[in-house]
């Protein structure tokens, strides 16, 4: 009957596997989750049921000997080949013939009083030839509420022995070894040898101080008093009395809760360093981005420089060309208007077309080439990190849905970068970009020169502020207006014509800068969709697994912590 502190305890305890089950779900593996909920349901059913006593070891030490001497008779199976192939449950009852559960339980009843607070279970050895046999044995460490640890004077401590209590110690049980067959010994001096090797390895590899009782099931079978079996009967049938049992029983649910805690909380780990590797590769990826961005920003600037200075260029060979031809000495040639216009395209006009197209083509083609590149580069980064995570799986690292849903994601976006890169066409891509510029000159007041390239468009605005201006003059002179009156008009003039020069190279700026702006904005895009994909589960995994990591370092806080309110 428990307390009402058993009973609180007891709850906590539920509450704590609940939680472990919910962390465990948490964390995609189906074969695995599936094993969980076994252990965790099996945890809460044995907080229901009796006391359970495991008792394992190798195949040949002795371990259904050990519980005929501890009855007091042959209610187990013996023999010197591995044929416990099942596990065996002895309980208390009449005895009769034995029941065979159907997940392959052999009960066995004796109407021993102990049994009816204590259930023994007989496992199959631990170094079994048919490996199926230990597995059996590991499915059923978890249940037990105290492991009883048989091991032989004549091969004691063995390396299966030591895996196996290494594996016992992982789930927290407490554990007591029986070291039988002790009739094998000449002298105590050889048995107190033995004892000390066991206790010395039990703390050196496992760091346990488990109680040790040498016996001999032999010795006890004939009633002999060298058998030592007392003690063992003693501690089994008065030392786990009601109050150690249940002290053992809550702690049952909490060692398999803190093993299942603890390799969560170590998977979520490798999947967090992974992911932070992913992190670090996003922001080498970005950060080359924002490196791209402000080099085409600063080469691009340096184009439409060049441009401005054969505008530049333009204007002044435009002023010594009204030095020129506007002045009273050549008042008849401004009259013909045809003569000065071949004049004006002759010496200020010259290959101005041909300078700003060919700097606006080696713009585009740059930034193409520069677009091109930024492809390039994610994917080289990309196919690296695809590379590296291959090389991880080759040495056997982390392989979970986890692990292989993240690679397929990698070199799903690898791929498709791969695919932009193979297909990339940068003859077409320079005439669509040109075209968007022809679309952003055809939006702007610029459009209205009628010409088919950005050089042409420059000429023609040039040539007919030019013409606008001269014949002004000429319409001046022809008028009769005095001769003292032109270096007014042509002062005039020249100022209009500069005003008209500032305008086109502001509004040829705004256009350059708009449309090659608006361009590396749609590159950058491209790409930053492109890894999206990629960039997201990172991000939301990242959020998520450091969440579960807290929920998980909350949980085994709650564990311990109930640790200490059970042994108190």
């Amino acid at each position: 009957m428990l307390s009402r502190h058993d009973e609180e305890l007891r709850a906590r305890a539920l509450a704590l596997l609940t939680r472990a089950e919910t962390i465990s779900r948490a964390l995609p593996d189906a074969d695995r989750a599936e094993e969980d909920a076994r252990l965790l349901r099996q945890a809460r059913m044995q907080l229901e049921a009796l006391f359970l006593l495991v008792v394992v070891g190798e195949f040949n030490s002795g371990k259904s000997a050990v519980i005929n001497a501890l009855v007091g008779e042959p209610v187990m199976p013996e023999g010197v080949t591995p044929t416990t192939s099942m596990i065996h449950l002895l309980v208390e009852g009449e005895p009769g013939e034995d029941e065979t559960t159907p997940d392959g339980v052999i009960i066995h009843r004796h109407p021993a009083p102990f049994l009816r607070e204590i259930n023994i279970v007989d496992t199959p050895g631990t170094n079994a030839i048919i490996r199926e046999h230990e597995v059996i044995s590991q499915r059923f460490v978890p249940r037990s509420d105290l492991v009883l640890f048989v091991t032989s004077a004549d091969r004691p401590f063995s390396e299966s022995e030591r895996a196996f209590l290494e594996e016992i110690r992982r789930w927290g049980k407490k554990i007591v070894v029986v070291l039988n067959k002790i009739d094998l010994f000449e002298d105590d001096a050889q048995l107190a040898e033995v004892v000390q090797f066991i206790a010395g390895n039990a703390q050196r590899l496992l760091g346990i101080e488990p109680l040790i009782f040498p016996v001999s099931a032999r010795w006890a079978d004939q009633n002999d008093p060298r058998s030592r079996f007392d003690a063992l009967r003693a501690y089994i049938l008065e030392t786990l009395d009601e109050r150690e049992r249940i002290r053992l029983k809550l702690l049952n649910p909490l060692g398999v809760a803190e093993r299942l805690l603890s390799r969560d909380g170590t998977v979520v780990d490798d999947r967090l360093a992974l992911l932070e590797r992913d992190v670090a590769t996003i922001e080498r990826i970005e950060a080359y981005l924002t490196g791209h961005e402000a080099e085409v920003r600063r080469e691009f600037n340096a184009y439409i420089t060049r441009v401005e200075n054969i505008v530049h260029r333009l204007n002044e060979r435009a002023d010594r060309f009204f030095d020129e031809y506007v002045r009273i000495g050549r008042v008849f040639d401004l009259v013909r208007s045809e003569s000065t216009r071949a004049a004006f395209e002759r010496d200020v006009v010259a290959d101005t077309e041909r300078q700003i197209d060919t700097t606006v083509s080696e713009l585009i083609d740059w930034m193409v080439s520069q677009d091109l590149r930024a492809w390039q580069v994610v994917t080289e980064t990309l196919d690296r990190q695809a590379l590296e995570r291959y090389r991880e799986d080759m040495v056997g690292q982390v392989g979970t849905h986890f692990a292989a849903d993240r690679q397929a994601l990698i070199l799903q976006v690898a791929r498709e970068a791969e695919s932009v890169v193979d297909r990339y066409d940068q003859h077409a891509q320079a005439a669509l970009l040109a075209g968007n510029v022809r679309s952003a000159i055809a939006q702007t007041a610029l459009a209205g020169a009628g010409a088919v390239s950005l050089g042409a468009i420059v000429v023609a605005l040039a040539t007919t502020a030019a013409a606008d201006v001269t014949g002004i003059l000429a319409a001046a002179t022809v008028a009769g207006l005095s001769l003292f009156i032109l270096p007014a008009r042509k002062r005039a003039a020249r100022n209009e014509l500069r005003r008209r020069s500032a305008e086109l190279e502001r509004q040829l700026g705004d256009v350059l800068t708009d449309g090659f702006d608006a361009e590396l904005v749609r590159s950058l895009r491209r790409i930053r969709d492109a890894i999206a994909p990629y960039t997201r589960f990172v991000g939301s995994e990242r959020t998520r697994l450091t969440a579960l990591r807290a929920d998980i370092d909350a949980a085994l806080a709650e564990a311990r912590d109930l640790r200490s309110a059970v042994n108190a």
